[in-house]
Formats: structure tokens, C-alpha cells, sequence
């Protein structure tokens, strides 16, 4: 039987070796009096009892009455963890063990900050969401809610169209490689590579950034997040395009499709100690001055 107000540890363990971090934080953590579920993502939990010896609860019910969802990974694990809790008020601390890790409250070496968080001394950043549903000859054929970003491309780096707009108006047309539909916390992901603008992530806006438009009238966006934002995709000399939301698996598009995007009633709630802001990890995590 699950018990109430316990810690869910959320932990990829393909980027943990030898399951060094799982079985610390684990032991941190319940030495402290708490407890904790080890739910692994992306492995069965059969297997990851076996190799990191601790029995195993799968995520999705592990969730369930929990007070604090540990995130051991990258920002995909982030991402993923985030959706299974959607809707569950469920505070998140992620401790990077990806690369730039923009989600993760904590690094790997500062684990230890884990029992403040824990114990009610933190920061909770409440983060907007996204609702996408793609819409084909009058039928919703695909939703997804995302934190990060939807991205609409060609499915071999080919050169698409793209009409987006605004509550119906359009907003920019142009040819390229796609578009991307992102969050304010998706500002420092795909959407900054694409030379997106960076946006505080406790801002709710929506923002549409162009990849590798042939034109000069494809420009970055940053919308109210009461707008709705529809992508109609025009696959050019037949190339395919497919859609992405938060990184999963690719959609096909078809012609005719067309990709609506609006805020989402759903949060993310973050958590962190509050001992660095947005721009300090900004400017670490860019510049590599940890």
C-alpha cells in the first residue's frame, strides 16, 4: 500500500552509472525519516530492481498522494515526469544529470540541498503549459499538453511551408526548415538554439520562433498567452513534415493538416531553494562558469 505525503524518486537511470545517485539520494532520503518510491523512467521496474537492488513503483502510481516528485536525469526526464503529473498540483525538483539541464532546480553535487527542499524551505515556480491538437478533414487526431515546445519540420531537414497565426490573423509565412511553438520555459531549449528569444520562465507568453527561414520576414514572436496559434504546414514538392510536442515521437503531417496551440489550463510547479535566480543559471549554464 502507497502511503501519503511520501517522495516519488523519478530517476533515469541510463544516465546514472552504476546507479550511484539513486541508491544516495534514496538513502538520504529516507535516512532523514522519508518515504520514498523509486519509480525508474524509461526501464521496466522489474529491471531496475535488479540492477539497482531497491524494489520499484511504476510512475504513474507512484504519484498518487505523493508531496514531492525527485527527478534524476536530464531535461527529457524532466519533461516526461512533468507530464505524468499534469493536473496533480505535484511540486518537481529535477537534479541534472543530462548536459545544460535548464529544468533542474539542483546539480548532481548539490544533492544534499534535496532535505531543505523536502522539508517546505523552497521556491515553487509555477510554469504555463501548452495544449496542441493537430486537426485533420475536421477531427483532432493528436493532443498533447507540453512544458517545453511543439516543433513542426521537415522530416528529413527538407525545406517546408509555414503559415502561422495569431487568433486566425496571419502572423508570418514563409519557407524553411520548420517553426517552433515554445513556452517560456522552452525559451532556453530548441527555440534559443533556433536564435529565439530567452523569457523569464514564470512569464506566460507564447512564442513562435522560425528554423532556418528563407525569408527575411521569418521572425521570432513573443505572443499574449491568451492567444491562439495555428501552424498550417504545406509540404513542398511533397517532402514530409511531422510534428514533435516536448521531444516525443514524431507525428506525420499530412496536407490540409493544420496544428492548434493554446495556453493550457495545466501548471508544471517547479521546485528550487531560491539560492540562485533564473539569470545566475542562465548565465552559468551558457557559459559553462559553474
Amino acid at each position: 500500500m502507497i502511503m501519503n505525503n511520501h517522495i516519488v524518486l523519478a530517476a533515469n537511470l541510463f544516465r546514472d552509472e552504476n546507479y550511484q545517485h539513486a541508491k544516495s539520494i534514496y538513502a538520504l532520503l529516507t535516512s532523514a525519516g522519508y518515504e520514498v518510491l523509486l519509480s525508474p523512467v524509461f526501464l521496466p521496474c522489474w529491471e531496475a530492481e535488479l540492477l539497482a537492488g531497491i524494489k520499484c513503483t511504476p510512475l504513474e502510481e507512484a504519484v498518487q498522494g505523493a508531496s514531492l516528485v525527485v527527478v534524476l536525469g536530464g531535461d527529457g526526464t524532466i519533461l516526461y515526469a512533468a507530464g505524468v503529473v499534469r493536473g496533480k498540483e505535484l511540486p518537481i525538483v529535477g537534479i541534472n544529470l543530462g548536459s545544460k539541464g535548464f529544468l533542474a532546480g539542483l546539480e548532481e553535487d548539490e544533492t544534499e540541498q534535496l532535505l531543505a527542499i523536502a522539508s517546505g524551505k523552497r521556491n515553487i515556480s509555477r510554469r504555463m503549459m501548452l495544449d496542441v491538437s493537430l486537426h485533420r478533414n475536421g477531427k483532432v487526431v493528436f493532443e498533447q499538453c507540453v512544458l517545453n515546445d511543439v516543433v513542426i519540420h521537415g522530416a528529413r531537414v527538407d525545406c517546408i511551408g509555414i503559415l502561422a497565426k495569431c487568433d486566425g490573423v496571419p502572423v508570418t509565412d514563409f519557407s524553411g526548415d520548420g517553426i517552433i511553438v515554445s513556452t517560456p520555459t522552452g525559451s532556453t531549449a530548441y527555440s534559443m538554439s533556433a536564435g529565439g528569444p530567452l523569457v523569464e520562465p514564470d512569464n506566460e507568453n507564447i512564442i513562435l520562433t522560425p528554423i532556418c527561414a528563407h525569408s527575411m520576414t521569418g521572425r521570432s514572436f513573443v505572443l499574449l498567452p491568451s492567444r491562439t496559434v495555428t501552424i498550417e504546414p504545406e509540404r513542398i514538392h511533397d517532402r514530409p513534415a511531422v510534428l514533435v510536442a516536448d521531444g516525443g515521437e514524431p507525428v506525420s503531417l499530412m496536407g490540409g493538416d493544420c496544428v492548434m496551440i493554446k495556453k493550457s489550463d495545466s501548471v508544471t510547479l517547479l521546485a528550487e531553494t531560491g539560492a540562485k535566480s533564473f539569470y545566475d543559471r542562465a548565465y552559468e549554464k551558457l557559459t559553462g562558469r559553474y
